[in-house]
C-alpha cells in the first residue's frame, strides 16, 4: 500500500465519497418504496402458491403460508417425486430460474439443515426449490410459472422410479 494511513491502516487514499453519497440515496429510495415493494411481492407470493397448490398433487410449501408470518420475496416448496436439480435443469431450459436446496446450502448435495430442522424428510428437503419473488417481477412472469412448472412436475414424476400417484 501506497500513501497515507487512512482507514486505520487498513487502505491507503481517501474515502470514497461518491460511493458514500450514491449508498446512502440508494438506502433512501429503497426506504421510501419497501411498502410498495413488499405489497407487489406478496400479491404476487400468494398467487404463484395458491396456482401451484391447485394445480400440482402432493406439493409442499417449506414455511408458513404466504402471509405475515413469511417473508414476500420467497417460495421454497418441494414436490414430490421430483428432484430439486432435476426441477432446476428442466424450468431453467424454460427461461424460468430457480435454486435448489435451500439458501443456506449451496453446492452441496446434503440436504438443508434447515428444511430438516422444520421435519422434512429427506427426499423431500432433497425435492425443494426456491422461487424469488421481486419488484420486477410480473403477473404475466407468475402466468408463466403456473403453466410451465406442473408440466415439468409431471414430466420428473414420469421418470422417477419412485413416484406413484
Amino acid at each position: 500500500m501506497h500513501g497515507g494511513d487512512q482507514e486505520g491502516g487498513r487502505r491507503a487514499g481517501v474515502e470514497n465519497v461518491a460511493g458514500i453519497v450514491g449508498a446512502g440515496v440508494a438506502a433512501q429510495i429503497a426506504q421510501r418504496e419497501l411498502a410498495r415493494r413488499a405489497a407487489h411481492c406478496a400479491r404476487l407470493q400468494k398467487r404463484l402458491w395458491e396456482g401451484l397448490r391447485a394445480s400440482v398433487p402432493r406439493l409442499k410449501l417449506n414455511g408458513p403460508e404466504p402471509g405475515p408470518r413469511r417473508s414476500s420475496v420467497n417460495l421454497n416448496i418441494s414436490t414430490e417425486g421430483a428432484e430439486g436439480e432435476g426441477q432446476l435443469l428442466l424450468l431453467d431450459t424454460r427461461g424460468i430460474a430457480v435454486a435448489s436446496g435451500s439458501a443456506c446450502v449451496t453446492k452441496s448435495l446434503r440436504a438443508s439443515h434447515v428444511l430438516e430442522a422444520i421435519g422434512l424428510d429427506s427426499a423431500l428437503a432433497q425435492s425443494a426449490i426456491i422461487l424469488s419473488l421481486g419488484k420486477d417481477n410480473t403477473d404475466e412472469d407468475i402466468a408463466c410459472v403456473l403453466e410451465t412448472f406442473p408440466k415439468a412436475a409431471a414430466k420428473l414424476r414420469a421418470m422417477s422410479p419412485s413416484w406413484r400417484e
